[in-house]
């Protein structure tokens, strides 16, 4: 299972890395589209960190909880937001939503 963890965690911050410069730099709202690459990135982090720390810093763990959470929550909302079928069009939405469930489930079990 921690293979799985380890791979579900680097594959989610190669996508926010990847999200983060595939921003469209003509479209005037370019910010939020970028802000919303970093914010993944920065779930994607914690996750690496958890892996990494054991029980080293306390509440990190509760942290990365409420990044993965968070985030999967706002791919969720930008889903039904979208449409099924703009969704489907999209498949990198739900690939990001499913690797955010399964880091948040990761990060749920009792030991690392």
């Amino acid at each position: 299972m921690r293979i799985l963890d380890q791979l579900g965690a680097g594959t989610l911050f190669v996508l926010a890395i990847v999200d983060c410069l595939l921003v469209p730099r003509t479209y005037t709202g370019r910010i939020w589209i970028f802000g919303t690459g970093l914010a993944l990135l920065f779930a994607a982090m914690l996750n690496v960190l958890r892996l990494r720390n054991g029980n080293g810093v306390r509440g990190l763990k509760l942290f990365c909880i409420t990044a993965n959470v968070t985030m999967l929550v706002f791919a969720i909302a930008l889903m039904a937001s979208i449409g099924k079928s703009r969704t489907l069009q999209h498949p990198q939405v739900p690939l990001v939503g499913a690797l955010l469930l399964a880091e948040t489930a990761f990060s749920l079990r009792r030991s690392n």
